[in-house]
């Protein structure tokens, strides 16, 4: 957020706990229902334009004139969380459509480092853990041994560059997917063979060079829930 974002944020909020107090206190009386509202409606629309994180903002913007259309008695409590989630699978959907190149498709330097990631035995096998909510990660493996990863992420991207790794024969990637995105890269020489479950979703697995006969396999499961995977 750039310094207009936050003086206008900032801003919205001091009006928003003065208007409150002076509400409590009695000493105004703000006869507008769903008039608190606007403090979530004006920051997120700020944030239309000022924040890289658009796809937030606008559900923010959603999120919040849907709270000021039910407490003016539009539409009911007992939906309020139905029209959360068609609001969310709209503008998901919308973004992949339309904004892909807002979705990061290649590897900036930005990578989280794998020795930060945690790691659990299964059946012999060290498995990464990665888990990302509302954010990016990147990790290269390069030179690092890798058996496994179970990855979890929702309204987030991650991506795991495998190029250049120590990769073990038969290593399983259990992706579990939800209103986010996932980039694979394999390299040459490496078999990918996927099963993922899409709903809503889409997968794109390229066609890789000829593996020689003695390469090793990669098997990616799961599901993928409003979101996109790519494996290349």
């Amino acid at each position: 957020m750039n310094n207009t974002g936050k003086i206008l944020t900032g801003a919205a909020l001091l009006l928003f706990g003065i208007g409150w107090i002076l509400e409590i206190t009695n000493i105004i009386n703000i006869t507008y229902n769903g008039w608190w509202t606007m403090f979530i409606i004006i920051p997120c629309f700020i944030g239309l334009f000022t924040s890289k994180n658009k796809g937030m903002s606008l559900i923010g913007v959603g999120i919040g004139v849907l709270l000021l259309l039910a407490t003016r008695g539009i539409i009911g409590w007992n939906d309020f969380w139905k029209y959360i989630i068609c609001l969310v699978a709209i503008i998901w959907g919308f973004m992949l459509i339309f904004f892909r190149k807002s979705i990061p498709g290649n590897f900036s330097p930005d990578r989280t480092t794998v020795n930060e990631l945690k790691q659990i035995n299964q059946d012999g096998r060290m498995i990464r853990q990665i888990n990302t909510t509302f954010g990016k990660q990147l990790f290269e493996f390069s030179g690092q041994r890798f058996e496994g990863a179970s990855v979890q992420t929702s309204f987030g991207f991650v991506g795991l560059d495998l190029r250049g790794a120590d990769i073990l024969d038969g290593a399983v990637i259990d992706i579990n997917c939800s209103f986010g995105g996932m980039e694979i890269r394999v390299g040459e020489g490496v078999i990918v063979k996927q099963a993922v479950e899409a709903t809503f979703a889409g997968i794109d697995c390229q066609e890789l060079p000829q593996a020689p006969e003695n390469a090793k396999t990669v098997y990616i499961k799961g599901k993928c829930v409003f979101g996109g995977i790519e494996i290349k």
